[in-house]
């Protein structure tokens, strides 16, 4: 019977080449070990190739293969090298991070030897004094530290949080430990491997009695029950039974006991999805734990995701209370903020804004926002998405930033949730604009930068007074409302304060502990990306993507009225003569009612070759105006706005100017929109102006009827003109003393007032 080979284990950081291929071992399983593919330095993790003890001996004898100890890291090599002569055996099986840690230490020693001895050109050598030692710290820790980064071209990590003193920014010892280390270095004649790590031997792990394990495993597993008991209750539950076994000792017999501590500890190895399953049920359990990976890493599988490849947007109720003052902005919110603000006694209305968000997902940084008091709508996100594609320079400026916000380009997707403010003319402004809408579904962990981010806006949230909290429980009896402070007014340039200023300026997580701004600017001058960024769409293309299209409309001799404005073109002369009596698609601009669009049929797009499909129409003097001041003290206007809001759909034209301040000059300059006007308010607004302009431009009826006397001139004063002149139907007659009768004086119309 043949023997088995002897066992054979690689170190972590070595490279095994057999036959040209290089490989990285990657444990044992059995009495193989496991080898993993290594390509240009990189391992691929889905090339596996198992290496039995049997087929390593006899590629050993073939000379087939050869074992590099240590090469994959550049801490072992240093180590062997300053360790001439010795087997470091004992470290093979440590992974880079703790070879760089040894590596560190074995150089603090080193370096206060030399110094010891006065090989360092000092003038007194130095002792194991603290005095001595700190004063060699101080003197050294930043040329140790510069050391580590140069040759592992990374920096150590700051030091330990110690109440009472500051943060170290770099870890480096105390006079004390690196006393304990010089003790250590010396005993074991100056090798590295006296500093590795002892973990698996501190302590005793087998402190609690065995007469009570079986105890204490059985209530402990019982933690992960629905009920959700506390460890005080499986301590509780312990001492019980405990108490029951000591009753059955023999006298004399030491009682057996159990610490709470021991019982936590316990309780805090099990397994987390175990007690998850228990406290928070299948379907939540899944969503926690299901596998996500790092993100979307590529668009198309092959190349790299760059910045503005992928947008994530999403809306957010702030956890924050806002004051509205201005008593038109008070009509168009809902009932249950005024009956709140009633109830406070107060002469003021608060609001939760809902803010939209755009995020690219490579740099962190926000490139689109939208702030409103009302609730989420399409509208509302096709301004955070319009806002994407403009320079918000000067809405940075308005708002007192000190830096800047040039995040400005058309991104190759967005990605959404399904809700309704993301449906309808959102998509058909993505598809105007060539983006494509993704939908990763409806865990939101899919959209997990985003996500992300809403946390950081509670950041925020937490600066003012009159937060609403999460829950009931959380809010407790803080009395939201009442403590409200901040102005609606004052939300939007705060929150670009905020962006612009705190969170593009700070150390990211996703970004390895870069800023995002950092993170855009690196991008810039990577490979020159700026140029191969998707530009934004100009003026008249943006015009065209978010502009409002409101049909039917007549080309008369001197233009196209819209709203009782005028519009004309040099062209549209020539547009008349082709267009015949057909009716024309406008599309128009609430932000800025200067211009309009006017599409050219299809079939007479040849007459206009250089015009494309759509024609610019202007309206002198309306130049820098938007709708509002267009339609300003309207009696029609304020009997839709009523309309609407009875209908529950409050008209927000009116309000966007009111509730965004002084922040609405630098939005027009800057060509962000603050309007959640839909395509069908407006379309339903054009209809009642038209009509009502009809009604009070048409020339009144003449009366119809004999004078009453000769006095009266005639087509002055006749019958009723509510009446009509002629019935199918013979007219009832009247009663006696009716005022309904032929010779009425009724001079009134019904639609005077």
């Amino acid at each position: 019977m043949q023997m088995p080979a002897e066992s054979y284990k690689f170190g972590h950081n070595d490279r095994i080449t057999i036959d040209g291929a290089h490989y990285r071992p990657a444990g044992r399983q059995g009495r193989a070990n496991l080898l993993r593919l290594v390509i240009d330095n990189a391992v691929v993790d889905t090339a596996i190739k198992p290496l039995t003890d049997d087929e390593y001996v006899r590629l050993h004898a073939a000379r087939k293969i050869r074992v590099e100890e240590g090469y994959y890291s550049l801490a072992f090599q240093l180590l062997r090298d300053r360790a001439a002569g010795t087997n470091l055996s004992d470290l093979s099986d440590l992974d880079d991070k703790q070879l760089r840690d040894i590596a560190w230490k074995v150089e603090w020693c080193r370096r206060f030897n030399e110094a010891r001895i006065g090989a360092a050109g000092g003038e007194t050598p130095l002792r194991k004094t603290p005095e001595d030692m700190e004063a060699f710290i101080a003197s050294e820790r930043d040329l140790i530290h510069r050391w580590y980064i140069d040759t592992f071209d990374t920096s150590r990590p700051p030091g330990r949080r110690i109440a009472g003193y500051p943060r170290k920014p770099f870890d480096y010892p105390g006079s004390t430990t690196l006393r304990e280390w010089l003790v250590l270095f010396e005993a074991g004649e100056h090798q590295p491997g006296v500093f590795r790590p002892q973990y698996d031997k501190c302590g005793n792990r087998n402190q609690l009695d065995p007469r009570a394990k079986g105890i204490v495993e059985k209530e402990v597993r019982k933690y992960a029950s629905g009920n959700r008991i506390k460890a005080e209750d499986v301590f509780t539950r312990v001492q019980a039974e405990l108490m029951l076994l000591n009753r059955r000792l023999s006298p004399g017999t030491p009682h057996i006991t159990v610490d709470s501590r021991a019982i936590r500890r316990r309780i805090a190895k099990l397994p987390p999805i175990l007690v998850d399953m228990a406290h928070l049920g299948p379907k939540q359990t899944e969503l926690k734990y299901m596998p996500i990976g790092k993100g979307v890493v590529s668009v198309d599988g092959l190349s790299k995701l760059r910045r503005m490849d992928r947008v994530e947007m999403d809306d957010w109720e702030m956890d924050l209370f806002a004051i509205i003052k201005h008593r038109h902005a008070r009509g168009l919110i809902t009932s249950e903020a005024k009956l709140a603000a009633r109830k406070l006694q107060k002469d003021r209305v608060t609001v939760r804004c809902t803010v939209t968000v755009a995020i690219d997902t490579v740099t962190k940084c926000i490139v689109g926002l939208h702030v409103t008091p009302f609730a989420p709508s399409a509208a509302g996100s096709k301004s955070a998405l319009q806002s994407i594609l403009v320079d918000k320079g000067a809405v940075a400026e308005m708002a007192g930033c000190a830096s800047d916000w040039p995040m400005m380009a058309r991104p190759n997707e967005i990605a959404t949730d399904e809700g309704p403010a993301f449906q309808g003319d959102f998509i058909q402004t993505l598809d105007k604009l060539g983006i494509e809408h993704r939908l990763p579904g409806k865990d939101p962990r899919s959209r997990g930068t985003i996500e992300s981010f809403f946390r950081t806006l509670k950041r925020f949230c937490r600066i003012y007074t009159g937060q609403s909290f999460s829950n009931i429980v959380e809010k407790g009896d803080y009395k939201s409302e009442q403590m409200a402070s901040l102005i609606v007014e004052e939300v939007y340039p705060n929150l670009v304060r905020f962006i612009v200023d705190e969170y593009h300026h700070k150390s990211h997580e996703g970004l390895c502990g870069a800023r995002p701004y950092t993170a855009w600017q690196r991008n810039v001058a990577e490979d020159e990306e700026w140029e191969e960024l998707n530009p934004p769409p100009d003026d008249l293309n943006r015009l065209l993507a978010f502009g409002l299209a409101v049909p039917n409309r007549v080309l008369a001799a001197d233009g196209i009225t819209y709203l009782n404005a005028t519009y004309t073109n040099d062209q549209m002369g020539k547009l008349r003569a082709y267009l015949g009596e057909r009716r024309l698609t406008i599309v128009t601009d609430p932000c800025n009612v200067e211009r309009i669009l006017v599409r050219i049929p299809p079939d007479i797009r040849q007459h206009f070759p250089l015009d494309g499909a759509y024609l610019v129409f202007d309206a002198p003097g309306l130049e820098g105006m938007d709708l509002t001041d267009l339609l300003k003290d309207n009696e029609a206007l304020r009997r839709f706005e009523k309309q609407e809001k009875l209908a529950g759909n409050p008209f927000r034209l009116t309000a966007h100017r009111d509730l965004m301040g002084a922040a609405e000059e630098a939005r027009r300059r800057a060509g962000v929109p603050s309007h959640v006007v839909s395509e069908e308010q407006v379309n339903r607004l054009v209809k009642l102006m038209e009509r009502m302009g009809t009604v009070r431009r048409a020339k009144p009826a003449a009366p119809s009827g004999p004078a009453i006397n000769g006095d009266v001139e005639s087509g002055r004063i006749g019958i009723s003109l509510a009446k009509p002149t002629k019935s199918r139907l013979p007219a009832p007659k009247p009663a006696a003393g009716s005022a309904d009768t032929e010779d009425s004086i009724n001079m009134y119309g019904e639609d005077d007032e």
